[in-house]
Order: structure tokens, then sequence, then C-alpha cells
């Protein structure tokens, strides 16, 4: 009776132990970080100030594989916080980021693999923020 009694105290606190313990949902193979890499067309940039962050919005026409479905939501625009960590760079003679301008945004997030387009949409830019934005060509004079 007494090892019933200690077989049953163990198979509760067994199933407890596992029940508590901490899972990591945006580490590990299952779902990694990976870096997403966005082109397109800019609009909507505000800089980051010292009491808060600025944004970015950008128009994908071309991804990595990790964003390729954000591609094929043609005319939709994502809007990307922007932090003062967040790196700049300037290319071929460009100054600023103004509405128009051709570029892209990188960032790292957890991986979604079968997320549709619409999803990636919505989720993404919520998970993170522009870690550089690339300017690769001025917009365009009118």
């Amino acid at each position: 009776m007494k090892k019933l009694i200690v077989l049953l105290a163990v198979a509760l606190v067994i199933p407890t132990s596992v029940a508590f313990a901490k899972a990591s949902p945006t580490h590990g193979k299952s779902n990694p970080m990976v870096m997403y890499v966005l082109k397109g067309t800019f609009s909507s940039f505000s800089a980051a100030t010292a009491t808060g962050d600025g944004s970015i919005s950008i128009t994908v026409s071309h991804a990595n594989r990790h964003g390729r479905d954000l591609q094929k939501l043609s005319g939709d625009t994502l809007q990307f916080d922007v932090a003062s960590n967040t790196r700049l760079t300037f290319a071929n003679g460009t100054t600023a980021i103004a509405d128009g301008a051709k570029g892209m945004v990188k960032f790292k997030a957890p991986l979604l693999r079968h997320a549709s387009g619409a999803t990636l949409a919505a989720v993404l830019p919520t998970k993170a923020k522009a870690l550089h934005v690339i300017v690769q060509k001025a917009a365009p004079t009118s």
C-alpha cells in the first residue's frame, strides 16, 4: 500500500514539473529568428527622436525567401518602426529619404513558415523594428 501511495505521488509530480517548464516560443529550431530583406519604394519616413521611435513605410516589390509572400501583395504598404539605433545608409549620392525613393529595409523576426502574405503583412511589422534602411535611388523629381 505504501509503495502505491509513493508511486501515485511521483506520478503526479512529474507532469506538474513538465507543465511548469519554460517554453521558448521565439528561439530554437522550430521557430528561429531570421533576417527579412524587403526591397521597394519608400514613403512616410519620420526619423526617431530622443523621446520615441520614428517610422518608415515601404511598398514591397522584391523580398528574400523569408518574405517572398509579401511581394505578392501588390500595392500594399508595410510600416515599420525606426529606432534611434537603426542604421541608415545612403548609396549612389542620395542624401535623404523622400517619398518615392527606392531602397531596402532589413529586420529580424520569427520565421512564420506557413503564413500567407496577408498574415505576414499584419504580423511582421508588430514583431520587429527596422535594423537597417538602405536608400539606393533618390525619389524622382517632378
